[in-house]
C-alpha cells in the first residue's frame, strides 16, 4: 500500500538529510514567539502576534515550496541543502502563493455557503414553531457542508506538490491535485487515516508533557506566566517541529509514490516537462 510504503521510507530520508529539520524548527520557533510575547505584556504580545502573523502569510509560500523542493531533491538524489530550500522557495513562490489564495477563496466560499444555510435553517426553525423536522434538515445540511469541507481539503491539499514536483501553474495545480487524489482514492484515504492516528498520538504525548510539567500554566484567571509560556514554546519546538518534518517528508514521498516516482528534479530551476507529460 502506497501510504504504508511511503511511511517506511521517511526515517532513511531524514537520517540521510537532517538539514530537512532546520526550516521546520525555524518556523516553529517563529510561531512560538507569539506565545512567549503574550506572557510578557498583553499589548506587546498582541502587536508581536500581528507582526508574526503577517510575516507568516508572506513567508509561508516560500517555506512551502522550499521544503517540498528540498524533500523531493533528497528523495531523488539522496542529498539536499538549505541553498536548495531558498532556490526552490524563490522559484515557486508566486505559483504557490496564487494556488494558496485560490484554495483559501474556495474554503471561504464554502464557509459562507454553510453560514447562509445555517441562517436559513434558524429562521425556518423559529418561523414554523421550533419544528424537529427543521432541525433534522439543518443537521443534514451541516453534515453535507462539513463533508464537502473535508473532502475538498483532502482533494486539493497536494497543490504545492504538483507545482514543485511536476511544474504545474497555480490554477492547474489545484485540478492536478484533485485528479491525483481521485485516481488514488483508496491510498489517499489510508494516508489520511495514518495522519489522523499519528496526530492523535502526538497530541496525547504533547498534552501529557504539559500536564506533568512542574510549571503552573495558569498563574491567575486569564493569565499565563512567562515560565509556562517558555515551557510550552520549548515543548512545541522539541516535540512538534520534528513531527512536522516527518509529515513533510511523508507527504512528498507519498505524492511521488502516487505518480510512480516518475516526475523528479535533480536541482532547482531544472525543467521536468518530459516527466510531467509521462505522468499525466
Amino acid at each position: 500500500m502506497a501510504a504504508i510504503n511511503s511511511l517506511t521510507k521517511v526515517p532513511s530520508v531524514l537520517s540521510s538529510n537532517p538539514v530537512l529539520f532546520v526550516p521546520i524548527v525555524a518556523l516553529y520557533i517563529l510561531t512560538s514567539i507569539q506565545t512567549v510575547s503574550q506572557s510578557v505584556f498583553p499589548i506587546v504580545g498582541a502587536l508581536v502576534s500581528l507582526v508574526v502573523s503577517g510575516l507568516l502569510l508572506f513567508v509561508a509560500p516560500l517555506f512551502h515550496g522550499g521544503t517540498i523542493g528540498m524533500t523531493n531533491e533528497a528523495a531523488t538524489s539522496g542529498r539536499t541543502s538549505l541553498g536548495s530550500f531558498l532556490s526552490y522557495g524563490k522559484q515557486y513562490y508566486l505559483s504557490v502563493l496564487g494556488a494558496y489564495l485560490l484554495f483559501l477563496a474556495i474554503m471561504i466560499a464554502l464557509f459562507i455557503v454553510g453560514g447562509i444555510a445555517a441562517a436559513i435553517v434558524a429562521v425556518g426553525y423559529f418561523t414554523v414553531g421550533e419544528s424537529l423536522a427543521v432541525l433534522v434538515v439543518g443537521g443534514l445540511v451541516g453534515l453535507v457542508v462539513v463533508a464537502l469541507y473535508l473532502g475538498l481539503s483532502m482533494a486539493l491539499q497536494f497543490y504545492a506538490h504538483a507545482i514543485v514536483i511536476e511544474q504545474y501553474n497555480a490554477v492547474d495545480s489545484l485540478t492536478r491535485s484533485l485528479t491525483v487524489v481521485r485516481q488514488n482514492l483508496r491510498s489517499v484515504v489510508g494516508y489520511f487515516g495514518i495522519l489522523l492516528a499519528g496526530g492523535a498520538f502526538i497530541l496525547v504525548v504533547y498534552g501529557g508533557l504539559l500536564w506533568v510539567s512542574p510549571v503552573d500554566f495558569v498563574a491567575e484567571p486569564g493569565t499565563v506566566s512567562l515560565s509556562a509560556a517558555l515551557i510550552e514554546a520549548l515543548l512545541t519546538v522539541v516535540v512538534l517541529a520534528p513531527v512536522g518534518a516527518v509529515y513533510l517528508v511523508y507527504s512528498v514521498l507519498f505524492y511521488r509514490s502516487l505518480l510512480g516516482e516518475a516526475p523528479v528534479q535533480t536541482g532547482p530551476g531544472q525543467s521536468t516537462d518530459a516527466a510531467v507529460e509521462s505522468s499525466v
